[in-house]
């Protein structure tokens, strides 16, 4: 699984379905290179089922453009969570939505 730490997906599910009905979020492949390349993606979620190639392409590019990046639920997870089919990744697309999943994160890791 290329060393990421995979984090519970329950605490961010709700925070992810938010962000889908407020349209600040990217699913699947595709959609988040497109927003990557533009500079529009603050954190990355990925599938922990996602493939190797995924895995180290938005590793590689999360270290590259200083963005965060976390292993959260499988592909059926994060889709239900956002209301479509199965998907590898999301990209949020508003810093402050970021920011609260990534501190939900750190605090339900006791990381805080």
């Amino acid at each position: 699984m290329n060393n990421l730490k995979v984090y519970p997906f329950q605490p961010i599910e709700a925070l992810l379905g938010f962000a889908s009905k407020s349209g600040k979020i990217t699913a699947g492949d595709n959609a988040t290179k497109d927003k990557l390349k533009k500079g529009n993606i603050y954190l990355i979620v990925l599938a922990s089922d996602a493939s190797h190639e995924l895995i180290d392409y938005y590793t590689f590019q999360s270290v590259k453009k200083k963005i965060s990046l976390i292993c959260a639920g499988s592909k059926l997870d994060l889709g239900l969570a956002i209301g479509k089919s199965q998907r590898a990744v999301v990209g949020i697309t508003d810093k402050q939505l970021a920011g609260g999943i990534i501190n939900l994160i750190k605090e339900q890791a006791g990381m805080d």
